[in-house]
């Protein structure tokens, strides 16, 4: 199951002529799908989850921001099911997302294209909010 996850990484890499990427602990792959793009994949027996920081936590505005953001990860309704949150020292605005059962890679590859469809989106609407307009 594993083996699975790593080689449907192994598979998405040679489609996108990538590095593979390299394992740091067992089962978690970070994955550097461009140099500003760097996702954590791990293992979940069964199943995978996604990882990415956004960015830094802006200091603009930020109670109107966590309000947007709780708005959007109400249902997932703005974050494809993802969920935005704050890294342990609340430094930065993450995305994560777990697939907690058995997929195919057809399913692999297009949670992992969706998820960085929506983390390079929240990066935008996240400058856009440090830039004083309004975000969504």
């Amino acid at each position: 199951m594993a083996e699975q996850i790593e080689q449907f990484i192994e598979q998405v890499c040679a489609e996108l002529e990538l590095d593979l990427p390299k394992s740091e602990q067992k089962n978690v792959f970070s994955f550097q799908l461009r140099s500003d793009i760097s996702v954590e994949i791990r293992y979940l027996h069964p199943g995978f989850s996604l990882f990415a920081m956004i960015s830094p936590c802006p200091h603009v505005r930020k109670e109107d921001l966590f309000m947007e953001l709780m708005r959007a990860n109400h249902l997932g309704q703005l974050t494809g099911a993802n969920r935005i949150g704050l890294s342990p020292d609340e430094k930065f605005l993450t995305l994560s997302s777990a697939m907690p059962y058995e997929v195919n890679y057809r399913t692999f590859r297009d949670s992992l294209e969706d998820f960085v469809n929506f983390l390079v989106y929240w990066r935008e609407e996240i400058k856009k909010h440090e830039l004083q307009q309004t975000i969504m």
